[in-house]
């Protein structure tokens, strides 16, 4: 079996190596000089650039190769001759949104056996049939608006799909986000995710490290969930030689820190953890945990809202939508659909109801407000909170964002969550997430004020990535 397993790797690696070939693109993550490029402006209503207070009102971005070159207001920078222009004068401009905990292979009950609603048997399919979803759920975020998407565990060590649809991206064989590969994730036997993942004992989860290191992860994935109010999966051991071999090798650590009582995030902050992926309960004592040992948060709201995707929702996804704004806005109906029929979800947390063995009496699902609430709480306190769509509504983060308005938050500040403050708790605060001279031209426009207007990403007009225009694709 193993043998079968590295043939097909190499078959697959083989495929992309040949695509590279014939559908040549640069590398996304080597800057361009862009000496010999031509400038395309945009001109637009207002830059929301990601980083200050207030847009600036009829502004004027320069891109030259896949880099920003100049912002500013109309009339104070000069227009490149022959130049291409774009007109975005009625448009809000904002840097590319960012996901923070993606997982393109999988689909939110859209069928299959074992915990989570049959994501577990999901993961453990064919690479090839897992591969199909992904290059239809990677064009969908892209041309949602999506630039740039972490993925956070998906596939397993002799199946690292992650690092396929990456490589295939990367190399202009199939259109998607710009990919941060954070390996094929560690779970303790029985826990969170399938046993394709299952790692016991501090030595054999070093291997797994040091395996997915030479596979170029950037990040590494932990999951864990609480086993009592002192106790989570892993011991503290297995934890701490973890993520010191993971820092070791140069890579980050983000931690699935969910269950009752919050030991599974206390755990893993005081091990040494970069970043906490869903964080429940937000409590006063982990909110003080994470601003002392500098952790970030990515959330996942709405996949803990309460409704749950189901096959019909892919199926209008594949054959049903017609375009960005159609499946935005269906993402939006959704959820409010749902909370006109169960206006409990609003403010009373529920038991977890997803299908895997005793996890019922070790976790839960927050209720909006108890979720919004220790959010918000915990942003005032300063932890950098970014945001990710996890298994549901590829590509509408925007959702999400408002999401955080809804709580609380200010427009500014939840668009910030899906920018700058995503780019620098990946890690690529240096190139992304901000639209300024030296950064990546990833920008995304909307025909809308999101400062104003609620619920208003459907609107979405222009994307780049890396200074490519990729709104004119055919959303199929």
């Amino acid at each position: 079996m193993a043998t079968i397993l590295r043939s097909a790797r190499l078959l697959l690696a083989t495929i992309l190596g040949v695509g590279a070939a014939l559908f040549s693109a640069a590398n996304a993550d080597e800057p361009s000089t862009g000496a010999k490029s031509p400038a395309t402006v945009i001109l637009a209503g207002q830059i929301i650039d990601g980083r200050a207070d207030k847009p600036i009102k009829d502004g004027v971005i320069v891109i030259r190769g896949n880099l920003i070159e100049a912002v500013g207001k109309q009339g104070e920078i000069a227009i490149p001759e022959g130049a291409t222009i774009i007109d975005a004068k009625n448009e809000t401009v904002l840097p590319g949104l960012i996901d923070t905990h993606g997982h393109l292979n999988l689909r939110y009950g859209a069928g299959g056996f074992g915990g989570v609603n049959g994501l577990n048997s999901q993961e453990l399919a064919p690479g090839a049939e897992q591969m199909l979803y992904m290059v239809r759920d990677a064009r969908a975020s892209l041309l949602s608006g999506v630039t740039t998407m972490r993925m956070v565990s998906g596939g397993t060590p002799d199946n690292p799909i992650d690092l396929y649809i990456r490589e295939g991206i990367k190399r202009g064989i199939v259109p998607g986000p710009r990919i941060i590969y954070g390996g094929t994730g560690l779970t303790p036997t029985g826990g969170h995710g399938s046993e394709g993942v299952w790692t016991d004992g501090p030595w054999e989860a070093v291997k797994r490290v040091r395996r997915d290191a030479l596979d170029g992860a950037e990040w590494l994935k932990i999951l864990l969930i609480d086993l009592s109010p002192t106790e989570t999966m892993y011991t503290d051991e297995e934890l701490r030689m973890i993520i010191s071999e993971a820092h070791r090798w140069g890579m980050k650590v983000t931690v699935h820190a969910t269950g009752r009582w919050g030991s599974s995030m206390k755990h893993a902050i005081l091990a040494g953890a970069d970043n906490i992926e869903h964080a429940r309960p937000l409590t006063d004592e982990i909110i003080k945990l994470l601003v002392k040992h500098d952790v970030s948060v990515s959330l996942t709201p709405l996949v803990y809202v309460g409704f749950r995707p189901d096959e019909s929702t892919w199926d209008y996804l594949d054959n049903v939508a017609t375009g960005p704004a159609d499946w935005i806005e269906y993402g939006r109906k959704q959820y409010f659909d749902y909370l006109e029929k169960n206006p409990e979800v609003r403010t009373v947390d529920r038991p977890y109801e997803d299908g895997e063995s005793h996890r019922g009496k070790r976790d839960f699902f927050p209720s909006n407000k108890t979720q919004q609430g220790q959010a918000l709480a915990a942003f005032k306190a300063g932890v950098r909170i970014s945001l990710g769509l996890d298994t549901v509504y590829y590509g509408a983060i925007g959702n999400a964002i408002e999401y955080l308005i809804e709580g609380g938050f200010a427009p500014m500040d939840a668009i910030r969550a899906a920018t700058s403050v995503s780019a620098e708790a990946i890690g690529y605060g240096d190139r992304i997430g901000v639209i300024e001279p030296g950064k990546h031209a990833d920008l995304i426009s909307l025909r809308a004020d999101p400062l104003n207007e609620r619920w208003a990403w459907s609107k979405i007009h222009l994307v780049y990535k890396d200074g490519v225009r990729y709104d004119t694709l055919s959303w199929r």
